[in-house]
């Protein structure tokens, strides 16, 4: 077990810090733990500030977020990466995943543990990134954000701890439990934490707690599926999927793919359930694949559809 400090503090000292240039962000404060890992490689953690802290001032990330806890916390393991954003910019998610390739390129970080948080601004940009590169991450902690909720489902197999002040008059904790809601509906790994006292700041108390620390440690991503050939060798083949567009479902490296005759998309699926498989967008929208079974166990038809959260019409 991790054990973390509890006191807080303003300033970042038990650990290497530095301020960085990279491509597209051009400030950004890091925080590299003394001791490496026994595993050898870092899990790492992306922290999204706020509005109010865009500029070119990086101490007024020292002063919010998790970097308060770091610098007092025992065995903190996570190195740490908050970008800021220019005066009267948004987070853009390219920019913050070629931050990522920067820092993988550079220092030994274990590809199953990377996280995302941040609040307001941050707590939005944390659900768009995590939505955006699903595959990427393997837990997210958004406070006080929103997101869009049609699209919930391309992070149904990602871990998620949203948080949120109820008395929150900038952004209504609606914003938070719209995206609970739709990830439960898919029986995804969600909790939400609704503080019915708080306003808009309730990532101070978030960020203090050592629980959100050992929550996302416990997180691994959950990778692509490797899928046994002679399962699905009779299930290859093209498929009808619209009027104006079929898939081509193909085995490739022991792994099932799908391509669509339209936008020449060649996705992996990942998985959902037992026996069913997601394709992360690509074709008119999302997509399901569902390999179905007997009582047995075994595969008896593949069935391809759009994403409405519902069992996917057959196909032929």
């Amino acid at each position: 077990m991790i054990t973390f400090g509890m006191m807080l503090c303003c300033l970042i000292a038990n650990a290497q810090l530095s301020e960085e240039k990279i491509v597209n962000y051009t400030r950004y404060l890091l925080y590299v733990p003394q001791q490496k890992p026994p595993s050898g490689k870092y899990p790492l953690l992306l922290f999204l500030h706020g509005s109010a802290e865009r500029g070119s001032d990086l101490n007024l990330l020292k002063r919010t977020g998790p970097f308060i806890f770091a610098d007092t916390a025992k065995n903190f393991p996570f190195i740490l990466v908050a970008p800021q954003c220019d005066p009267d910019r948004d987070w853009d998610t390219q920019n913050l995943l070629t931050l990522i390739d920067s820092l993988e390129s550079r220092l030994d970080i274990d590809k199953s543990k990377i996280y995302v948080t941040g609040y307001s601004m941050g707590g939005f940009g944390t659900w768009k990134l995590a939505q955006a590169a699903p595959l990427r991450f393997a837990a997210i902690a958004p406070i006080c954000g929103g997101g869009d909720s049609s699209r919930i489902c391309a992070i149904r197999n990602m871990s998620v701890w949203a948080f949120h002040g109820e008395k929150d008059n900038a952004v209504p904790y609606v914003e938070s439990e719209r995206m609970v809601k739709g990830l439960r509906s898919l029986e995804s790994d969600v909790k939400f934490t609704l503080y019915p006292d708080l306003e808009h700041d309730s990532w101070s108390i978030t960020y203090a707690n050592p629980e959100l620390y050992h929550w996302l440690f416990s997180k691994k991503r959950v990778d692509s599926i490797q899928i046994d050939p002679s399962l699905l060798k009779n299930y290859t083949g093209t498929y009808k999927y619209s009027d104006n567009e079929n898939m081509i479902v193909s085995l490739s490296h022991d792994s099932l793919f799908v391509k669509s005759t339209v936008s020449g998309n060649n996705l992996l699926l990942i998985p959902f359930k037992k026996n069913k498989f997601r394709i992360p967008g690509g074709f008119s929208g999302d997509g399901e694949v569902y390999f179905e079974t007997d009582n047995a166990g075994k595969v008896t038809g593949l069935s391809i559809g759009p994403c409405d959260h519902t069992l996917c019409r057959k196909i032929k």
